[in-house]
């Protein structure tokens, strides 16, 4: 493990400001933009609202762009009289969104769904269910599962339907939404905000300050986003416990959620530190000090709809990844360059080689991958993606 002689910065969610500061960047410029979430967190709002919309008012002169949430109430329908366009971003069907998006179009609203995850085609639940390990097994639990899960994914269709077009995160997504959505589909990526760049760089230049200095540990990491990842662990545990038991240099670092009770690694708790959920700003230092990403994923329909977020969120801080070949990280890889892309039947021969090849691959590999992340991931990137998804051509990026 890397040792990063900088302080734990005081964190504060950059997007909770109050409603009438909100109001008064959306109204800055000609051109608004109002993006509507549910509610804050650091995961799809961060992604697609907070980072999109600092994107538009940093770059694009003559636009401005704000984010709102279901608690602001009524006072979201001026919003939507304004807006020159609404996005309504991942928020399954209820009478408050229908009446905005209602009242939006009644004002010449252009209104916008955006959505990062296959989850809005009944048809994809049962292949959801078992990718995400969520069938309870016993009749009565089940049928309650399954009411939610059909529930979730029709009310998502349903607002979908009220919009008038769809933007999503990754081509092959979007290729999945126009074969059961009758409207415009349009993509822009996941990418990083530039509060996340500034301390990736920052904790990046600490490290090589102090000389790259390690612990003489070497740590895999695994970074789980959600509480449903245990089936995607699941393809790589064993391989992961063989290199452990091959090597006692090598560690696991999990951060996050993940129940190891059942895994290949239940007796091997004594090499795998465990770190909590944690706010998105420290989530990159604890990447920085780990050598290795892994982020391996099922190969289905819905993983292939992924963002490759587990790459770049790794590679700007200069850590390889060694990934499964889904769709966007096959795009955003390039194998033996800046990470390796690892079938379910390579993962012992490739954690075996990175724990044996680390010293002259690894620290490259890193390196690479934080040149294309910050060039590739960053906001100024996007800036056309975005203006494209919201037709906004005229407005031209500073």
């Amino acid at each position: 493990m890397y040792d990063i002689p900088i302080r734990s910065m005081t964190y504060r969610d950059p997007w909770e400001l109050p409603f009438v500061d909100r109001l008064r960047m959306f109204r800055a410029e000609a051109t608004k933009v109002a993006y509507y979430y549910r509610g804050p967190d650091a995961s799809t709002f961060r992604y697609r609202c907070f980072n999109t919309a600092r994107a538009l008012n940093t770059h694009v002169p003559g636009v401005s762009a704000s984010w709102f949430w279901e608690r602001d109430g009524d006072r979201l329908l001026s919003v939507a009289k304004e807006a020159d366009v609404l996005v309504v971003c991942r928020v399954p069907y209820s009478d408050q969104v229908a009446q905005l998006m209602a009242v939006a179009k009644r004002f010449g609203t252009r209104v916008v769904f955006d959505i990062d995850d296959y989850v809005f085609d009944i048809a994809m639940v049962p292949e959801v269910v078992r990718t995400l390990d969520q069938y309870e097994g016993t009749l009565e639990p089940a049928e309650h599962m399954w009411n939610w899960w059909f529930a979730s994914f029709a009310r998502m269709r349903q607002t979908i339907e009220l919009a008038d077009e769809l933007v999503v995160t990754n081509d092959y997504l979007a290729a999945r939404s126009r074969e059961v959505v009758s409207k415009p589909v349009r993509v822009v990526p996941n990418f990083m905000g530039e509060e996340q760049i500034a301390y990736s760089d920052a904790l990046v230049a600490a490290r090589s300050a102090a000389g790259n200095s390690r612990d003489g540990a070497l740590h895999l990491g695994y970074f789980s986003g959600t509480p449903t990842h245990n089936r995607d662990f699941g393809l790589v545990s064993s391989a992961v416990a063989r290199v452990l038991r091959r090597d006692s240099s090598v560690r696991l670092r999990l951060v996050g959620y993940l129940d190891l009770k059942d895994s290949a690694l239940a007796d091997l708790q004594d090499r795998i530190d465990v770190v909590p959920p944690t706010d998105y700003m420290e989530l990159q230092r604890l990447i920085a000090e780990t050598e290795v990403n892994i982020a391996p994923l099922q190969d289905n329909r819905f993983t292939n709809c992924k963002s490759e977020l587990k790459y770049f969120d790794a590679a700007v801080v200069g850590v390889p990844t060694l990934a499964s070949p889904t769709y966007t990280m096959s795009r955003a890889i390039e194998h033996d360059r800046n990470g390796w892309l690892v079938r379910v039947d390579e993962w012992d021969e490739y954690l075996g080689r990175i724990v044996d090849e680390y010293a002259t691959k690894g620290p490259a590999m890193g390196e690479a991958a934080r040149e294309h992340a910050r060039t590739a991931y960053a906001p100024p990137a996007m800036v056309g993606s975005i203006l494209s998804a919201l037709a906004l051509g005229d407005a031209v990026p500073a």
